[in-house]
């Protein structure tokens, strides 16, 4: 099974499915996918919106495999930190307004990729939504972090990264993290409608005002990645974040040497 299924709703609305595995995880042939289905889609002239949306029940992505990242090598983990960086930068530029369905379990990369969508509906009970780096002895790109504290706030942002902490549809509601909460059985069909309200707008309103919103960040982009990419493959081949991917791997709570 391919990791997305890629589903038209009309001409003007593209729905990319993840299916790649029970929780989404992100392995290196995924994230290089994701990337290749966005750029083949971007110049589409008939397309308004993006759903970005799960198969899984339990889990809208859970992030990046973890066995992409334990027991590599450095230039291993390297391709795969600046490949994971740019597919989130083209998933972030893409050129029509993106709809993040998180109907389950959004932590870590995934949640990036929730964070740099236009629009986040989310589920009304079951789930939670993190940066949850910090718990398993990893750093956090500053980039996500720029947009996070732009959407939430300095503070707010503070504390998520620092705890580590997952919060439920509600709290991610009140801080601004999520637009809109629905149930279940209602999430999609509310996030289609939606999308089928901004369907609607010219090909020049949809492009252009997505510009807008997402060119002030460019320059920022081009500027950090070589910084982010450093520093994230550093602290991912550092001991205590292979003991971190290693506790995912297992199961466990990590436990760390400094």
């Amino acid at each position: 099974m391919t990791p997305f299924a890629e589903i038209f709703h009309g001409e003007r609305i593209l729905e990319i499915k993840m299916q790649s595995n029970e929780k989404n995880t992100f392995d290196f042939e995924a994230f290089v996918l994701f990337e290749q289905i966005l750029n083949k889609h971007a110049n589409n002239p008939n397309l308004r919106v993006l759903l970005f949306t799960s198969a899984q029940t339990q889990f809208f992505s859970n992030g990046i495999e973890p066995t992409l990242m334990y027991g590599k090598t450095e230039s291993d983990v390297r391709k795969s930190v600046e490949q994971l960086l740019r597919t989130a930068q083209t998933y972030f530029q893409f050129p029509v307004p993106t709809i993040a369905v998180v109907n389950g379990h959004c932590m870590a990369a995934g949640a990036v990729f929730a964070l740099f969508s236009d629009y986040r509906y989310m589920v009304d009970k079951g789930a939670r939504i993190g940066f949850s780096e910090a718990i398993v002895g990893l750093n956090f790109p500053s980039i996500p972090t720029i947009v996070l504290q732009d959407l939430v706030g300095v503070k707010v942002t503070r504390d998520l990264l620092f705890t580590g902490k997952q919060i439920k549809g509600p709290e991610a509601k009140e801080i601004g993290l999520v637009d809109e909460l629905f149930s279940a059985d209602s999430l999609f069909g509310e996030s289609l409608k939606f999308a089928e309200s901004l369907s609607k707008l010219t090909n020049n309103s949809s492009r252009g005002m997505k510009t807008a919103l997402r060119e002030p960040y460019r320059k920022k982009m081009e500027s950090l990645f070589q910084i982010d990419a450093d520093l994230f493959t550093k602290v991912i081949l550092s001991p205590d974040g292979q003991e971190g991917f290693l506790s995912l791997i297992e199961k466990r709570r990590p436990k760390f040497s400094t």
